[in-house]
């Protein structure tokens, strides 16, 4: 109680300045700032955690790390004063929430008409210029989109008696309850959401900038950020030997004496088509008079051969983590204005000019061991770029094969094969040589299993795909259409073929290089690291694995399922440790080095690398191993934290476009329907659901989606069984869910 009465001042004292700004408090900052008297003490943080849960209007338990930090997300106070003005709206039944609601009745109508006659139309967005809102309309849309984000189950959500009474009132939705799912699909209908709307990169956590770049802010001060660094790189401006200042790039390359010259010797960038960075590229030279043995090189864009640690870009970077892919957008973690002018590979070959890299390159003798490496500055000038399918035909070793299930099948496309010369074609076909023996080779060492279940995404023929405005709009609107999608359903087995599997092998083989370079030179540096599986219940379990692996390695996802193993986390720690997976070694190790363009851990490694080649006796070096050691829990959790977005986001997505192809008001006859008839294999044991049914968790090989099904309480299926099944239900909201029921054969 005394903690009750003192800290009624708390909130004040911990929001943000800026009235629509988020802020943050730990438990044992609240704890210091209500109570006097042995704040650190259990009994004084438990009373402050129990008042700080009581207050949901003001805190929210912080999504990632409430549990193990403590840490509490604060309301923006714009946020609580919209919030507890739409409350009493709600109580009064006021005249303002009545006019609402009857101008909302009148807008959900319009917008599922024309939602129906425009159902294969493009997207567009139509302003409703004579329906305006007024400054009351405005704080109840505002609050209604507040109330569509995570929270914790274990913390009250302020919001959910507004959102109910308002839907509740308006009469035109026939959801059992009102909950996300409904919420979502009522601001769909108002125009404040596109129907297409992603929810996910909408997340606090990722901070990711909503505002198309043409429109953003950010992205302009971004732009003018790289401008003004990139104009004290004139001679006349030379600093010398002054401290490089937050926007200040490096004068000159650090290392330009040091770099080798490859002259003519040809460097082939394979990538898919639409790739918008390009860090890597390849070449290769057989060694005289050892017939079978060649040197390969792997080529990576250089960024920090302007980029110091200490920019302000790079602070950004690290922040970031990595670059963001979404199926509607892309969010690169360094500035598209530097990075395709100046450091994508092939930047600087249009212009005629030398391409700086750093080369890891490693020699693959005739018998597929790596006898020698060595890592080094480069320069390379004879770039060809050539995409994975054109690289397949060339060398007839089979390419991709993806899953279309919604799409009849057709021959594919012959897309135009880049004039290459027949040494070119000698070239991609020795290095996939070499690193198919390379691979046979690793496999006798370790010999790891794979496994991984098929995955469906959707691709966008034109990105990016614009939603709804992110500021607040005083006209009403509807949405027409829909982006042109393509389904596809993939998995590691059938990607990790052909020029896709040549080039993986070689960015793998790359890091195991900079591994044994870090480790011969006594510098620190983290690497990736994964322990081998552990049987619970019989060892047995991993040798019949084994057993069954393919000639590649693969085993079934479902007879993985059926052992009882525990597949140990990826660490990141500074030994050479051993990665079971890639079939590394203890005592080698994995240094991610090949992509510095979309993930700050391989920059930080290209600084550290740089710094020795300056260096090469020092005793200090730029990241030390506290420094690193720390880092690599900041590398973890955003790792963590991207994976399940991505996850989520690609659920989201699929279903959004498995639940329009059900509801199309007006199918064609001849569409290729694959909901007809699917079947699914169980991943999880049932669990009770409630006194009548069970739940199973399952996976539909076919769409590359999880899925829920539920069943009778007597009904027992076991892990790793097929079923049949077929579509109960899409929900769409801040999670995506797919139910699905047991039919007949």
């Amino acid at each position: 109680m005394v903690i009750g009465r003192k800290n009624a001042a708390l909130y004040p004292h911990v929001r943000a300045k800026h009235p629509d700004e988020w802020g943050s408090v730990s438990l044992s900052e609240a704890a210091k700032l209500v109570c006097d008297y042995r704040p650190e003490s259990w009994p004084t943080l438990f009373a402050t955690h129990k008042y700080i849960m009581g207050r949901p209007i003001e805190f929210v338990p912080h999504m990632q790390s409430q549990r193990l930090a403590l840490t509490y997300d604060v309301r923006p106070d714009n946020h609580v004063v919209k919030l507890q003005r739409v409350v009493d709206m709600v109580r009064q039944r006021s005249p303002e929430l009545e006019a609402f609601i009857e101008k909302a009745r009148g807008l959900i109508l319009t917008a599922r008409e024309k939602a129906n006659e425009s159902w294969d139309e493009p997207p567009s967005r139509v302003v409703v210029k004579d329906v305006t809102f007024s400054t009351d309309d405005r704080t109840i849309l505002d609050v209604l989109h507040l109330a569509l984000r995570r929270t914790r189950n274990t913390c009250i959500d302020p919001f959910s008696g507004v959102v109910t009474s308002i839907i509740k009132r308006i009469g035109l939705h026939a959801h059992k309850m009102v909950d996300d799912v409904c919420l979502r699909q009522f601001l769909i209908e108002m125009g404040e959401m596109a129907p297409w709307e992603d929810i996910v990169t909408q997340r606090k956590e990722l901070n990711l900038d909503l505002t198309l770049d043409e429109e953003s802010q950010r992205a302009r001060d971004e732009h003018a950020l790289v401008q003004r660094s990139l104009s004290l790189l004139r001679p006349s401006r030379a600093k010398g030997k002054q401290p490089l200042g937050p926007e200040d790039f490096y004068d000159r390359d650090p290392v330009e004496h040091l770099r080798h010259d490859f002259g003519s010797l040809p460097v082939y960038v394979i990538d898919d088509v639409s790739a918008e960075e390009l860090d890597d590229g390849l070449s290769v030279e057989p060694v005289l008079n050892e017939p079978g043995s060649a040197w390969i090189h792997v080529h990576i864009a250089d960024p920090t051969v302007i980029l110091p640690p200490t920019h302000i870009i790079s602070e950004a970077a690290r922040r970031m983590g990595s670059s963001a892919y979404f199926i509607h957008r892309t969010w690169p973690m360094l500035p598209p204005s530097l990075t395709h002018d100046r450091l994508s590979l092939g930047s600087h070959s249009r212009k005629g000019e030398p391409e700086p890299v750093l080369t890891f390159s490693f020699k693959i003798n005739a018998e597929g061991n790596m006898v020698d490496y060595d890592v080094k500055a480069g320069l390379i000038r004879n770039v060809k770029r050539v995409d994975y399918d054109s690289v397949d035909r060339l060398l007839g070793n089979g390419g991709v094969q993806f899953g279309y299930p919604f799409e009849a099948p057709q021959t594919p496309e012959i897309s135009h094969v880049p004039v290459l010369e027949s040494k070119d074609v000698e070239n991609m076909r020795l290095m996939d040589n070499l690193t198919r023996k390379f691979r046979q080779r690793n496999r006798q060492t370790l010999n790891p299993f794979i496994f991984s279940a098929p995955s469906g995404t959707l691709v966008a023929n034109a990105k990016p795909i614009r939603g709804a405005p992110t500021t607040p709009a005083w006209n009403a609107s509807y949405y027409r259409g829909f982006p042109n999608l393509t389904y596809q359903v993939y998995s590691q087995k059938t990607m990790e073929r052909g020029s896709r599997l040549l080039v993986a092998d070689c960015m793998k083989t790359a890091s195991r290089v900079a591994s044994r370079w870090f480790a011969a030179k006594g510098v620190p540096m983290l690497r990736r690291s994964a322990r081998p599986p552990i049987a619970l219940e019989d060892n047995r379990d991993i040798e019949r694995l084994i057993a069954r692996m393919d000639e590649d390695g693969f085993v079934d996802h479902t007879e993985l399922l059926q052992t009882k193993l525990h597949i140990p986390p990826v660490e990141y720690i500074l030994k050479p440790g051993m990665h079971w997976s890639m079939g590394i070694p203890e005592g080698e190790g994995y240094v991610r080095v090949t992509s510095p363009l979309r993930r700050y851990n391989d920059l930080v490694a290209h600084w550290q690398i740089k710094d020795v080649l300056l260096r090469p006796k020092a005793s200090t070096r730029p990241f030390t191993p506290g420094w690193l050691t720390t880092y690599a829990t900041e590398v973890l959790e955003y790792e963590k934290l991207w994976k399940h977005s991505d996850r989520s986001h690609r659920m989201q997505w699929t279903l959004m476009y498995i639940k329009r192809f059900l509801d199309h008001p007006n199918p064609p006859s001849d569409r290729v329907d694959p909901l007809q008839s699917l079947s699914a294999y169980i991943t999880e044991s049932g669990r009770k659901r409630d006194l009548l049914t069970n739940v199973f968790q399952c996976h539909i090989p076919s769409l590359g989606l999880p899925a829920t099904i539920i069943t009778p309480r007597t009904t027992d299926i076991p892990v790793g069984q097929y079923v049949n099944v077929r579509v109960k239900d899409i929900q769409v909201g801040l999670k995506a869910l797919f139910m699905v029921e047991l039919c007949g054969a």
